[in-house]
């Protein structure tokens, strides 16, 4: 199946102090969800029409170490199966040669205008 990596820089407006989640300043776990989804959507994207899009439908992730301002993190993510519009994937995340997080993620893909018409 399909695999793909992208490496995020974490930004001071990332951090849990800044988004709510926490207290300190270190990589939210909600900005890590939004890493992962990032890389599972650009890998997804290079299938789709140009009238597709794919949307995050469930996460399940462990956050197993902190991350400082600056740090670069690899997200690897590994597309594990595809039934109709749902696609699974698998994911682990580095800093350097640690892993600091890792889990799955499935991701709908919708007909962009049909999902908009729904709002």
């Amino acid at each position: 199946m399909a695999v793909y990596s992208k490496s995020f820089i974490v930004a001071a407006n990332q951090t849990a102090r800044e988004l709510g989640s926490g207290d300190l300043d270190v990589l939210a776990t909600p900005a890590l969800i939004a890493m992962v989804e990032n890389t599972a959507k650009v890998l997804l994207a290079k299938v789709l029409t140009t009238e597709e899009t794919s949307v995050g439908t469930k996460i399940d992730m462990v956050h197993r170490r902190p991350s400082a301002v600056g740090a670069e993190i690899t997200v690897n993510v590994k597309q594990e199966t595809e039934k109709q519009v749902k696609v699974d994937f698998s994911f682990d995340v580095y800093e350097g040669s640690e892993l600091i997080a890792k889990g799955t993620h499935q991701r709908a893909v919708v007909v962009t205008e049909a999902f908009l018409s729904r709002l």
